[in-house]
């Protein structure tokens, strides 16, 4: 500061400066600042002391952040003998607790407590519902008393009430208390950031799922705040082995947890990989997973595969963050220490929240391919075109970009508590109804968008091992067909987006009504996109779509006791009587399907899906529609065994020669009549149609459950309910 002054009076200019800083933001001093430097102050505020006032901003800028003014009230207040009045009442409540019981009785239950502190608060200016007069806030609470001293019960109830308003009026009130209630959060609960009224974590153990699949999710960074009780999950990261050549890939930047209110999740991108150079857990062996025999544990095949297969640096330590020490151990307490701890103090607390999050955001594979796409060629301005180009670009990228060093099973989670309480919880199926009734309605999804992806290379791989085969060696159309295929699948992406996503859920607390789910997509679109090129060509566009999904209330956990009971014999011989004497051919068909669905102890669930016209078709989708449909036509003719000569007599000779000539004839007319090229061109003219149509197109079906495995042996401790 000593080199901007050259004089007192300079001094006396630059203290007149000084004194205007309480009645600046530092969002002001800054905006100041730009408009000194780019020319848009005057000239007399440039140079008023001898030397320039943007020097004196810029180091006024530079200190800002260190200075803090002190905070004075409103109107200057002289100290009186009003101000010794929390003192005084302290002082006379514990008097006369010494001398009576009543006081004493009423000191225990908090009331006098809880007095002080308001009498406290309003001494120095600030206390909790300003708004209420102070003499009637103390005389209700004491009223209250008065009231609940005379039941043991309600005595209970006030004390219970009392002592936790104490905690959080100190909380309010005083900037010490909590200033010490934060730092000792900091100090008793290592693995949080806790600043101001935001608990944040970082380095957390990602969740190994190991049952029914193989997979790994893993959350970069979670932000609580206590405020507005919202939980905000940062770098969500999941992968999931499907089959030993299959694997999906989903990953989205935040997701907002809102209590009571709903949940938002940002654009979500999804991936299917089936090729070893893209998958990540391709050679995971199915025993591979062993119990390491701790309930956080490290160096896990999953997390090894993940972390092998990551095309990226050693995990990025910032410079305030000291290196992580390699942990042997397997214990919770260790694995909770992982967890990053930061600074106790506020200001650099705040600004390492700040860096780590946005180490975050910039490392996440979604912002790597934003900026991958950009960098390739032009700026797509469309948002839609443009996330299809980012789910393209992250179909090379890892399925778990960063995992952590350690992990929890899904397992572990589900054994943590003791089996007598897991099985006298899993008595009370009510008590998850009503656990679950509130949590889907008040918690509605919201999802910006959508976008799934997948490479042609795998597609055109399916077809040909599953479809085509070795038929076309012996084809030559069929070996045109085939070329024309693979042509149009193996050097593209084929992305599917699905916008302004919203799903709600209801589950009944009464079991005679059934588990509804419903599921609204904005707009549709599909797009072929090609590897080394940004631009992308959409082939198809719908105006929306839902789906409806029905369950049976039964197919919720441990309500087994619902459960519709196996067919027996008397049930059987029902059933089959009702198919023999049913009204019409529509109704014996039904009673078929139900006697076949009882045997195979089977239930449904009805979904009910609809798209929304007007729709529109790229002619290239339909011209590969109607190869493909060709084609399979022409295997289905191959797949006919060929007719074998029978020595049984001419007669049988004859069938087999004209079987074999039908057969050759509709080869014929498949592979060489049908013009597949002008059917699909027919088709785009209807097609066409459909872009000013308006209405709905929709689809309703039952989809068959095994009921095996919900049910309980015979005897099990849990099949008799407590509260069902």
């Amino acid at each position: 500061m000593s080199t901007l002054l050259a004089s007192p009076d300079e001094s006396a200019t630059v203290g007149l400066y000084l004194s205007t800083l309480d009645t600046l933001s530092c969002k002001q001093l800054t905006q100041l600042r730009r408009d000194i430097q780019v020319g848009d102050a005057t000239k007399e505020t440039h140079d008023v002391v001898g030397v320039s006032f943007a020097d004196f901003l810029h180091f006024l800028f530079h200190t800002c952040q260190s200075y803090q003014p002190a905070i004075m009230p409103d109107t200057e207040r002289s100290r009186g003998p009003a101000d010794l009045m929390p003192f005084a009442f302290g002082l006379a409540a514990i008097v006369a607790s010494t001398k009576w019981y009543w006081p004493t009785r009423w000191l225990i239950s908090g009331a006098p407590i809880l007095t002080f502190v308001l009498l406290l608060g309003a001494s120095n200016g600030y206390r909790v519902l300003n708004a209420v007069p102070i003499v009637l806030l103390i005389a209700i609470l004491n009223l209250t008393y008065a009231v609940a001293s005379t039941s043991w019960l309600l005595y209970g109830v006030f004390i219970f009430i009392t002592y936790p308003t104490i905690f959080f009026t100190c909380l309010c009130q005083f900037d010490f208390f909590a200033r010490r209630f934060r730092h000792g959060l900091r100090r008793f609960i290592r693995q949080l950031h806790f600043v101001n009224e935001s608990v944040a974590l970082f380095d957390i153990p990602a969740l190994e799922i190991d049952v029914d699949v193989d997979g790994l999710m893993v959350i970069r960074g979670m932000t609580i705040s206590l405020s507005t009780l919202t939980v905000t999950a940062h770098g969500i990261e999941v992968g999931i082995k499907l089959a030993k050549d299959l694997e999906v890939a989903i990953s989205t930047e935040t997701v907002v947890v809102s209590l009571f209110r709903g949940i938002h999740i940002s654009d979500c991108y999804a991936n299917i990989k089936g090729e070893l150079d893209e998958m990540t857990f391709g050679e995971l062996d199915e025993n591979d997973s062993e119990d390491e025999g701790g309930v956080v544990v490290e160096s896990t095949p999953l997390l090894v595969a993940a972390g092998s297969r990551s095309r990226r640096p050693q995990y990025h330590r910032l410079a305030s963050i000291a290196e992580r020490k390699n942990m042997k151990d397997s214990a919770p307490k260790a694995g909770w220490k992982s967890i990053r701890k930061l600074n106790p103090a506020d200001q650099d607390a705040n600004d390492e929240y700040d860096r780590l999050l946005k180490y975050i955001v910039d490392t996440n594979a979604i912002a790597t391919c934003r900026k991958s796409v950009a960098k390739k060629g032009e700026n797509i301005e469309n948002d839609k075109d443009r996330r299809a180009a980012i789910c393209s670009a992250m179909q090379s990228t890892p399925t778990v970009p960063h995992p952590p060093k350690r992990s929890i099973k899904v397992t572990t989670l589900q054994t943590l508590s003791s089996p007598r309480t897991r099985s006298f919880l899993h008595r009370l199926p009510m008590l998850l109804r009503l656990l679950l009734n509130p949590i889907a309605y008040f918690h509605p999804v919201k999802i910006s968008s959508i976008t799934a992806g997948g490479s042609g290379r795998q597609a055109a791989h399916v077809l040909k091992t599953k479809l085509l085969k070795e038929y076309s060696k012996d084809d030559r159309e069929l070996r045109k067909l085939e070329k024309r295929i693979l042509r149009w699948l193996v050097d593209a992406n084929f992305v599917v987006e699905l916008d302004e996503v919203s799903g709600a859920a209801s589950v009944p607390v009464n079991t005679a009504y059934e588990i509804l789910a419903s599921l609204r997509f904005g707009d549709v679109l599909a797009y072929r996109t090609l590897e080394k090129q940004v631009v992308q060509e959409e082939v198809l566009r719908l105006a929306g779509a839902d789906a409806t999904f029905e369950i049976p209330s039964f197919l919720l956990p441990h309500h087994d006791h619902i459960l519709p009971a196996k067919l027996s014999d008397q049930e059987r011989s029902e059933l089959e009587e009702k198919v023999a004497h049913a009204d019409g051919k529509p109704q014996q068909m039904k009673a078929a399907h139900e006697l076949e669905q009882a045997e195979k102890d089977e239930t449904n669930m009805r979904l009910s899906a609809h798209v929304q016209l007007p729709a529109s078709c790229s002619q290239e989708l339909l011209n590969f529609a109607a190869t493909l449909v060709k084609a399979s036509k022409i295997v289905e003719i191959e797949k006919d065994p060929e007719p074998e000569p029978s020595s049984h007599g001419i007669k049988e000779f004859g069938h087999a020669i004209s079987k074999g000539m039908k057969s050759g004839v509709k080869h014929a007319l498949v592979a060489g009549v049908i013009n597949d090229k002008w059917i699909a061109k027919m088709v785009g003219k209807v097609v066409r149609h459909l872009e000013e149509a308006q209405g709905d197109l929709g689809w309703m079906g039952d989809i068959p459950i095994k009921l095996g495995i919900y049910r309980l042996p015979e005897g099990h401790p849990e099949s008799s309910k407590i509260l069902a």
